[in-house]
């Protein structure tokens, strides 16, 4: 499609037609599909970030100047979500290793076993009082150890939902738990 082209589908969008939106999703797919593999080098990640790029460009398509490059303004959406979905990797990974060293801190400490078994029995007895979606996601995640995508669809929610309500899942977990070792 020619910039004219693009211009006359987003007015047709503008103006209502939602399903003209199609047209722009079928012609730059692939293309964004790239830069999203490229950067995260996860096909799952992928899907969900090429879908997230298209959904925010849907919603600040007022914002676009028409007879500008449509496709680089879409590829800069894309490269942006790919930076936010990095940095938030790299915090996870921060946050994993600080917690691998708490815990082979505590392995070279004598009474390791028996606050490791205190642990255990706070989070059994924290999950215990979990409602049952939220059991079931925590289980799906970290027992099953299945992605955001699949833990989404077992539970009935996006995939932003799934990991919402685990975050808010970890933080209850802790809460309890520090309540239940203080």
């Amino acid at each position: 499609m020619t910039a004219a082209q693009i211009d006359q589908v987003i007015e047709r969008v503008l103006a209502g037609e939602q399903q003209a939106y199609g047209r722009i999703v079928r012609r730059y797919q692939q293309e964004l599909w790239r830069v999203a593999a490229f950067a995260l080098r996860d096909r799952a990640q992928t899907e969900d970030l090429v879908q997230q790029a298209f959904v925010t460009a849907y919603t600040k398509l007022d914002s676009f100047e028409r007879g500008r490059d449509f496709g680089a303004w879409l590829r800069g959406i894309t490269r942006n979500l790919a930076r936010q979905e990095l940095r938030r990797r790299a915090r996870d990974d921060r946050r994993l290793m600080s917690y691998l060293a708490h815990l082979e801190a505590l392995g070279d400490d004598d009474s390791a076993d028996e606050h490791e078994a205190a642990l255990r029995s706070a989070l059994a007895d924290c999950e215990q009082h979990l409602p049952q979606p939220a059991r079931k996601a925590l289980r799906l995640r970290y027992s099953e150890a299945l992605d955001f995508a699949a833990v989404a669809d077992a539970i009935g929610r996006t995939v932003a939902g799934a990991r919402q309500l685990l975050q808010r899942v970890r933080l209850q977990l802790r809460d309890c738990i520090q309540e239940k070792l203080a």
